[in-house]
């Protein structure tokens, strides 16, 4: 009673009158294990147009391989396709399906992703997302989020992974009225936010 039996580096089961209770993790993991940050880029959307969401990653190690399904609310757009940003030696494969895309970068050859500890990020990938739907108003958001996140180091042990949210806003560039067209309108809603008469 009292001892324990470790199943990995970091999780153990400890031995108690009633049998083994756990998994339990040691505090010291995080660090010494690695930490990932996953985070969906945003995005400006025009119907009838790919709309290109950046992905980002941080890490205080190496990594073997990222496993991902995004998935978006509402669902008004479908996941085309992934494009990896780490090279030819790193595979990139996804598939929408149910209204979340899932993604995947993983290399045969043994390449590993470089630590990248900053909280910006690096950007590994691109997802390429299309207008699935008529029902849709200028000024939606679609928030993107990891509903799965696996993150393998690479001799293939599971990581920590926390996510960080993005969305695809439905908008021109110019267009602060939020009605599709770029006019006078627009000049005049501008004007209103300087004098604060309106806010953004």
């Amino acid at each position: 009673i009292g001892c324990e039996f470790f199943i990995s580096e970091c999780e153990y089961y400890e031995c108690t009158e009633n049998g083994f209770v756990g998994p339990f993790e040691l505090d010291e993991c995080d660090d010494a294990f690695g930490n990932v940050t996953l985070k969906v880029g945003n995005a400006i959307g025009l119907p009838g147009e790919l709309i290109e969401v950046p992905l980002f990653y941080s890490s205080n190690v190496n990594l073997g391989g990222i496993q991902f399904t995004i998935s978006d609310d509402p669902n008004i757009v479908q996941g085309v396709e992934i494009v990896s940003n780490v090279g030819d030696c790193f595979v990139a494969n996804s598939n929408d399906v149910n209204g979340s895309l899932i993604g995947i970068i993983f290399s045969l050859e043994g390449c590993e992703l470089e630590s990248t500890p900053s909280t910006g990020g690096f950007n590994f990938a691109s997802v390429l997302y299309e207008v699935n739907s008529n029902n849709f108003e200028w000024g939606t958001i679609v928030d993107l989020y990891f509903s799965e996140a696996i993150i393998s180091d690479p001799q293939g042990q599971g990581l920590s992974v926390d996510t960080i949210d993005g969305s695809i806003v439905f908008s021109l560039i110019g267009d602060t009225s939020g009605d599709g067209e770029i006019n006078v309108i627009d000049v005049v809603t501008l004007i209103n936010f300087i004098l604060l008469v309106d806010e953004p």
